[in-house]
């Protein structure tokens, strides 16, 4: 459901500080797909 993933993403945001832009998110359809997303960005910041 796209409001779950709607949901998903602000928390993912909210909680590790990082902003999805909306094209990202629409690509992040697996719990892997995050998972490999946030650690990226999380390394970008380092």
């Amino acid at each position: 459901d796209s409001l779950d993933t709607v949901e998903l993403v602000m928390a993912f945001e909210e909680e590790f500080g990082l902003e999805i832009p909306d094209e990202d998110a629409e690509k992040i359809t697996t719990v892997g797909d995050a998972i490999t997303y946030i650690k990226k960005k999380l390394q970008e910041g380092s």
